[in-house]
């Protein structure tokens, strides 16, 4: 039984098969359902359509489904998940980078000297937490066969090196290998970068252990790039704290940013919004206001407490929900939690509405599961690709690496089943070290937490990696801004039914 709820801990690692770092947290916004599937065009939406200036991007790889990526990599889609090809999203045209990758310019002049903890003279001395893969297979939990996260991260460390470094100084890459859950291992690896090893940032996260990024920022003061946060995440804090996907506590806005520009607000009618009581504050502090000021007309709002996985209490309570939105004429519900029993329920009470959610890996699985699956026409958001598979600052860093490396990279789906994936934990890897790179040079030569804070404050639209549309600033520590929109097809995925892409990448930046 032990072993069962170890394994159970860990399935989102099994699924996304992430490297040096996952990306999916507790409360990601795909949850742990299958991959989006994409579409060659998207299918019309009766009274609306994406507007004529949506920006167009290839995809990215045929495994790289969205999830909430750390530092480690993009996740790889699970076996059976449709993933996109090069022909089904339209083709874009390729922008030059703005400063080539691994070679950022110094923001300022100045002497080198101690400025900070890890920071000398001569290097920056950086942690970067790995997922024990090996040890997952010594205890039987997963056999996941990924390439040496160390040997990844140095090569690209020795080509910011060769480059003059940063500000002059020499990139230091130590790596700990700790397990995706308890606590233990993951407050072992803090320690040890912070303490033992006293490094200046630590890139990446401690994947599925909230604890262990705490320790870093929180207790040690240390900075941490590259792993999810939430708003209370960044409260305790202490040091600076960058995400490279979409922190939870914005995505609601960012689906409502999206949706509008989309124009698949204007024929919403009036509407509903739910939740679950786990996510009352942030519906209520986010998602409501939102949508109201995109106009929005909310006549309902409701709130369920039934205890989790109580059917039956839950049940009853959404027989209520149901007489409420008859009486205040709803044509759409804004789902966020509990989709399993309000999906079910809104089957059985016969109201017509419409029904949209952040959370489309939960969502699937109710309307999969559903009595009816084909009643509802759902709506949820994703990134199953993040730019142009053809990226520049993507290809140059693989190119990179394997010139640096002779290894071969190539894509997940390309792997023999006794093979070794690369693709995955190098991608990751090119991710962290190229936003670790252009931040910590944006800082100056004087690097200190505070000039690093400042340099994120100030920084602005950034190239990465996998990223057709990023950016930073105050308030604003969580990178990616392109999203695609998704729309529910019972058909999709062999008749099993899934979220296919009825949009071209979105940039929400504002």
């Amino acid at each position: 039984m032990k072993k069962l709820s170890i394994l159970c801990a860990v399935f989102g690692l099994l699924a996304a098969a992430c490297g040096g770092g996952d990306s999916g947290n507790g409360d990601s916004p795909t949850g742990q359902g299958p991959s989006p599937t994409p579409v060659a065009a998207p299918p019309t939406i009766e009274g609306d359509s994406a507007p004529d200036d949506s920006a167009s991007h290839g995809a990215v790889d045929d495994s790289q489904p969205e999830t909430e990526d750390a530092a480690g990599d993009q996740a790889t889609a699970a076996p059976d998940s449709t993933a996109p090809s090069d022909g089904d999203i339209p083709e874009t045209e390729e922008v030059a980078a703005t400063h080539p990758i691994f070679q950022p310019p110094c923001a300022g002049e100045g002497e080198l000297g101690a400025t900070a903890t890890g920071v000398t003279e001569d290097t920056i001395k950086v942690g970067a937490p790995q997922v024990d893969f090996e040890e997952l297979g010594n205890l039987g939990i997963a056999q996941i066969e990924r390439g040496d996260y160390e040997v990844i991260l140095q090569a690209l460390a020795d080509e910011v090196n060769d480059n003059g470094g940063i500000c002059g100084r020499m990139v230091e890459p130590i790596i700990y290998k700790f397990l995706p859950f308890g606590t233990d291992t993951s407050l072992a690896g803090c320690v040890y970068f912070t303490e033992d090893e006293q490094v200046f940032a630590v890139l990446g996260e401690f994947t599925r252990v909230p604890a262990g990024n705490l320790c870093v920022t929180e207790s040690h003061s240390t900075a941490l790039l590259g792993a999810p946060y939430t708003a209370d995440d960044l409260a305790r804090a202490n040091a600076p704290w960058v995400a490279l996907e979409i922190a939870d506590d914005r995505l609601m806005s960012v689906f409502v940013s999206a949706l509008d520009q989309a124009g698949l607000l204007a024929d919403v009618g009036r509407v509903a919004v739910h939740s679950d009581i786990e996510r009352k504050d942030r519906v209520d502090n986010v998602l409501v206001p939102a949508l109201e000021a995109a106009g929005v007309d909310i006549v309902a709002r409701t709130v369920s407490d039934a205890p989790p996985g109580d059917i039956q209490a839950g049940a009853s309570i959404w027989r209520t929900f149901l007489e409420i939105y008859r009486n205040a004429d709803v044509d759409t519900v804004f789902l966020e939690g509990d989709t399993n029993v309000s999906v079910e329920q809104i089957i059985q009470g016969g109201l017509e509405v419409d029904v949209f959610s952040v959370d489309h890996g939960p969502f699937g699985f109710g309307l999969r599961d559903s009595s009816d699956p084909s009643y509802f026409d759902a709506y949820s958001i994703g990134s199953p690709y993040s730019g142009d598979e053809t990226n520049r600052r993507t290809d140059d860093c693989i190119d990179i690496f394997e010139r640096r490396t002779g290894i071969q990279v190539i894509s997940p789906s390309l792997v023999p089943d006794d093979g070794i994936n690369w693709h995955t934990p190098v991608l990751g890897g090119c991710r962290i070290m190229d936003l670790f790179a252009q931040l910590a040079a944006a800082a100056g030569p004087n690097l200190t937490n505070e000039t690093l804070q400042a340099a994120i404050d100030g920084f602005g639209s950034i190239e990465l990696p996998n990223e057709a549309f990023a950016s930073l600033g105050v308030d604003k520590y969580d990178a990616r801004d392109g999203v695609v929109l998704m729309k529910w097809d019972h058909e999709a995925d062999e008749g099993e039914g899934n979220f296919v892409v009825i949009s071209e990448l979105i940039d929400t930046s504002g």
